[in-house]
């Protein structure tokens, strides 16, 4: 006998979005819905809905009961998730405050996601005690789950260069050309067709986790290569003429914490026009070989 999970997978692509119509057009609720929904769900629906048997004082111990309920949930399911996380690594003693201050904002983490990202900085504390700063830890609560995808975007786009290990947001590169080369040039990246247009960038400046001013390197001489590091790629990077220079926007430090807990992963798009832009005005070069471009 044919199941009805089988059922729906034979129908036609006409049933099929008429079937999504109808659950699109059954999903949409109005304001007032939404309103007493939440109340319920929160416990402060008794002026909504009117027929309660329950006294001020016994909702409110109730409301009480089911917010710790949910906290107690949220911090066993963060703890849960570190530990699935967690292999045999060497791990240290975090301080005892850190873990207060960490167990005070994570039981009021709702969002899964947000829930494994803290999860993470749960495992990074105990692996490495001592690396996630309590401001970290504050600038983290304060992001939303949009805020966390705007910031995700920024860490997909990051590099460092030089010495400095600490992220960057390339923004293009500035050189001399005209006559005599006096007068400067600028190739611009733009961060917006990658989901980064400059109003997020401003909201992460807001959170203080991009800092505010666009920065410049010194010149670049054509006799020095400059270590480039993009995702986990490493590159060294020569001027084919001097006075090259790179303008960008710099993670603050605790951007460059929270950036830390995602790892390397790259935007293969912005890879690949990053990669035109640097071998315009660059020889780029791995340890294995000089070549173009760098993907």
């Amino acid at each position: 006998m044919q199941t009805e999970s089988q059922a729906k997978n034979e129908l036609s692509p006409t049933d099929t979005a008429t079937d999504k119509k109808s659950h699109s057009k059954h999903s949409i609720k109005s304001s007032r819905f939404r309103v007493q929904s939440i109340a319920r769900q929160n416990d402060v629906s008794a002026q909504i809905d009117e027929d309660h048997d329950k006294t001020l004082q016994e909702r409110s111990e109730s409301r009480q009961q089911n917010i710790q309920k949910r906290q107690q949930q949220n911090l066993e399911r963060i703890f849960r998730l570190c530990y699935d996380n967690c292999l045999d690594e060497t791990a240290g003693e975090p301080d005892p405050d850190w873990i207060h201050h960490f167990m005070t904002i994570a039981q009021n983490i709702y969002s899964p996601s947000m829930q494994k990202l803290w999860s993470r900085i749960l495992r990074q504390e105990i692996i490495t005690p001592g690396s996630i700063s309590l401001k970290a830890m504050i600038a983290f609560q304060q992001m939303t789950q949009r805020d966390a995808q705007l910031f995700r975007r920024a860490c997909l786009l990051a590099c460092h260069f030089g010495q400095d290990n600490t992220k960057k947001l390339l923004t293009g590169l500035k050189y001399r050309s005209g006559f005599l080369l006096k007068q400067a040039s600028i190739d611009k990246l733009n961060l917006g067709h990658y989901q980064l247009p400059y109003s997020h960038l401003l909201e992460l400046m807001g959170l203080g986790l991009i800092l505010s001013t666009e920065l410049e390197s010194g010149k670049l001489q054509s006799s020095t290569p400059l270590p480039f590091h993009y995702q986990g790629n490493d590159y060294q990077i020569q001027p084919a003429k001097n006075g090259v220079s790179l303008l960008y926007y710099r993670f603050s430090p605790v951007g460059q914490e929270i950036a830390q807990l995602l790892g390397n992963h790259r935007n293969e798009e912005y890879q690949i026009h990053l990669t035109e832009l640097l071998n315009k005005h660059f020889i780029v070069s791995s340890d294995a070989s000089t070549y173009h471009p760098i993907i």
